[in-house]
């Protein structure tokens, strides 16, 4: 089981790896996904990927598609979504699909909507979480995810250089980062007062601090800066919060900007630990 969880990683690994032997620094990000696809599957597979194509989808975002009549492959993704960040990391996805699930289910066809973000909860294995983590690690690899971020405190600006170094959306970074924090850190997208999805880093779950959105339909609670829709610098800068409003007995420090990928608002919280942590000394901690 462990393996198969491990899958997506190793298999994101494999081309970072060559990627990271056959270009130089000034070519290497954003990582071009159709090229990886159309170039390297054919020397990986007997059925590679031979077409990538857009289209007007609806509310489909991609979709991974055997040839009907010959071991084939093609990608097809949404041309109304404007968003250039997201088509890059739905390329992605989907040729997370072709790595890790292809020959693992008898599907002929994977069509994907915007990617649910699911709670640290959801049972294992779930094909679209793992099309997200093959994504993730493809387009933002670790060691240098790592160098961007190791040492910085949080803030939507640099959450945004990442944004345009990988081009990927300021949410798929938010969620990337949270793997990296140092500290129990929450990433929380709502609109009208509720919360569309609420991820919580590993820290933050095993202490009890989750949302969780997919069993329930959750307020944003009053006094936030996410309720208020205040949108200021501050907010987007961070403000700190007593107790009781978003947890109870833990002071939260909120993040909170207008999306304008989902025209939705996106929230992180940096929670205080019992022996009062404090957020301008997170780049101390071992």
């Amino acid at each position: 089981m462990t393996e198969e969880k491990n899958r997506p990683i190793k298999e994101a690994n494999r081309i970072t790896k060559l990627l990271d032997l056959g270009l130089d620094s000034a070519t290497r990000y954003p990582v071009n996904v159709e090229k990886v696809a159309l170039e390297l599957t054919p020397s990986f597979n007997a059925d590679p990927i031979t077409m990538i194509k857009a289209g007007s989808m609806g509310k489909i975002d991609g979709i991974l598609a055997r040839h009907p009549q010959k071991d084939e492959w093609a990608i097809f993704y949404n041309q109304d979504i404007t968003h250039n960040g997201r088509t890059n990391f739905t390329l992605a996805h989907e040729l997370g699909h072709y790595f890790v699930h292809r020959n693992q289910m008898s599907k002929i066809r994977f069509e994907c909507g915007e990617s649910d973000m699911l709670d640290e909860n959801q049972n294992f294995p779930n094909i679209e979480a793992e099309a997200n983590i093959f994504a993730a690690n493809l387009l933002m690899p670790n060691h240098d995810f790592r160098a961007q971020v190791d040492g910085e405190l949080f803030s939507f600006d640099l959450m945004q250089h990442c944004a345009c170094r990988y081009d990927v959306s300021l949410t798929a970074v938010v969620l990337k980062w949270l793997e990296f924090s140092k500290r129990e850190a929450i990433a929380i997208l709502s609109e009208d007062g509720f919360m569309h999805w609420s991820k919580s880093n590993n820290r933050a779950f095993r202490s009890g601090k989750y949302y969780a959105t997919r069993k329930e339909c959750i307020e944003i609670p009053s006094g936030s800066m996410a309720f208020e829709t205040r949108y200021t610098s501050h907010a987007r800068t961070g403000v700190k919060l007593k107790a009781g409003i978003w947890f109870p007995e833990t002071e939260v420090t909120e993040f909170s900007i207008y999306s304008t990928e989902h025209e939705k608002t996106l929230t992180v919280l940096i929670l205080e630990d019992s022996s009062g942590y404090r957020i301008e000394n997170d780049s101390e901690e071992d």
